[in-house]
């Protein structure tokens, strides 16, 4: 869960042209991502009526054959569409997913409060929150919301990086940067060493979900 965030960052306006082909693919044949996560819990594709998911035609998407739920893969695509930045990706979410919740939508860590599948601390979801699910409600504990949400600030994260001129491992500093703040990584020039292993089982679950 991101910690030290001074408030929203989300993307820019603009995008590139092969980010905007794939958003009007997306919004085309994905259902909302509140009915993606209805199905949630009974293992069935929301997007198969439709000839299967945009997330085959989208770049770092989840492979088909991943422990990835079925149900969350357009709730993924969908919120990695949000960035323009090439390495905020359907699979590096559902690696940061695992890596945090096991993709369990009902976790809860009391002790360091942390809920919901992305574990967010509820103040500072707030900074980010997103209606993921067009419900008209912006909740941590809803998968939509929080995957959505996380979308945002991790692509700040790789922005802020890059401003720094760091450049290399972006996948891995923001799994960092997640879990302390862009600031804790951009002054310890890399991954904290209090983050490594986290941060190594984000690094693993993305190589077997980019094979």
């Amino acid at each position: 869960m991101p910690r030290g965030a001074r408030g929203p960052g989300g993307p820019g306006t603009g995008r590139p042209r092969r980010r905007l082909a794939l958003l009007a693919a997306a919004v085309a044949a994905v259902p909302l991502a509140a009915g993606a996560f209805a199905l949630l819990r009974t293992g069935e594709d929301p997007a198969a009526a439709d000839g299967g998911p945009p997330s085959a035609r989208v770049s770092g998407a989840v492979p088909a054959d991943s422990d990835v739920p079925r149900a969350l893969r357009p709730v993924l695509t969908r919120a990695a569409l949000q960035c323009s930045e090439d390495e905020v990706t359907p699979a590096f979410l559902a690696a940061m997913l695992k890596a945090e919740s096991g993709f369990d939508a009902d976790a809860r860590r009391p002790g360091t409060d942390e809920y919901g599948i992305a574990m967010w601390t509820p103040s500072v979801f707030k900074g980010w929150a997103r209606d993921g699910d067009h419900d008209g409600d912006k909740s941590s504990m809803s998968p939509p919301d929080a995957i959505s949400a996380m979308s945002d600030y991790v692509c700040w994260l790789d922005r802020q990086y890059k401003k720094n001129g760091m450049q290399r491992e972006l996948p891995a500093l923001m799994a960092a940067g997640y879990r302390t703040s862009s600031r804790t990584v951009v002054e310890a020039g890399g991954v904290p060493a209090r983050v490594r292993p986290h941060v190594e089982r984000v690094q693993r679950y993305l190589a077997e979900y980019t094979r």
